[in-house]
């Protein structure tokens, strides 16, 4: 990394520096974290999947109940639980997740996990950022694609200087 951007060896007071990463990240102005974070959902695969088929049924006649039924699966997502809790990825948001889970699938198809392991359908891939100057256009997987066990995630963004308070809240 170039030198601007490496944590000083010494702080202010001359006391040893440690490097936490923060000082890096903090010496730019956008950072994305994308892939499979292989973070899952603490309920029951039965109860997930239960809501996966509730949320199917429901989203056109009743958009209200199915965004309550993703709340519900959301609130048990360990990588919102852990970003909450400051464990992890501190100072990182997301986009808004719409889109049903995205593993674990069984290949060529658009069913969940049938092997014996029977796993529970977690939203794995994900696409985090960190930045004061952005705002997420589209955050969305593509269901359609079955050549793997995950939907691929993707998201676009709109990211730079001209953004204002009022432009990152629409």
């Amino acid at each position: 990394a170039p030198m601007r951007f490496l944590r000083p060896r010494k702080n202010r007071d001359g006391t040893p520096a440690t490097c936490d990463g923060s000082h890096l990240l903090n010496s730019v102005d956008h950072v994305f974290f994308s892939g499979d974070l292989n973070y899952r959902v603490n309920l029951p695969r039965e109860y997930v999947e239960h809501c996966i088929n509730e949320i199917k049924t429901c989203t056109s006649k009743e958009p209200s109940a199915a965004g309550n039924l993703m709340k519900k699966l959301l609130r048990q997502d360990q990588l919102l639980q852990t970003i909450a809790s400051g464990k992890a990825f501190h100072g990182f948001d997301e986009g808004k997740i719409t889109f049903l889970p995205t593993f674990k699938f069984d290949k060529g198809t658009a069913f969940y996990d049938t092997s014996h392991k029977q796993r529970v359908p977690a939203w794995t891939d994900r696409i985090l950022f960190k930045s004061n100057k952005l705002q997420v256009l589209d955050y969305n997987s593509v269901s359609g694609a079955v050549h793997s066990d995950h939907r691929p995630v993707y998201g676009t963004f709109k990211v730079g200087w001209g953004l204002t308070e009022q432009t990152m809240k629409k």
